[in-house]
């Protein structure tokens, strides 16, 4: 092998570095990033917001913080329910043990 046959194998590997972290990392938007560095990965920006977003997750934060609000809110209608009389302190009592599951 020549040093310009290891040279290309090199960029090539390093151009393709956002594509291997994103699929290694099993990222939710892996085949945006492997487009992103197919097309624009031969820009320098391109690359670089490629090898950024590979490294990304925000969904996990949004999944719990939802769940907790959704939660509260069904638990305060449940007393508003318990408190005008639609729901007996049985009924109030399973679904409340539901919801805290």
């Amino acid at each position: 092998m020549t040093i310009e046959t290891l040279l290309i194998y090199f960029i090539t590997f390093i151009y393709f570095v956002p594509t291997l972290v994103a699929i290694i990392r099993g990222h939710h938007s892996k085949g945006a990033v492997i487009v992103l560095n197919i097309l624009l990965g031969w820009t320098i920006i391109g690359w670089i917001v490629a090898i950024v977003w590979s490294f990304t997750n925000p969904n996990q934060v949004v999944v719990q913080s939802r769940q907790q609000s959704n939660t509260s809110e069904e638990l305060e209608k449940l007393v508003s329910l318990k408190e005008k009389g639609i729901l007996t302190e049985e009924e109030f009592n399973r679904k409340k043990a539901q919801l805290l599951q």
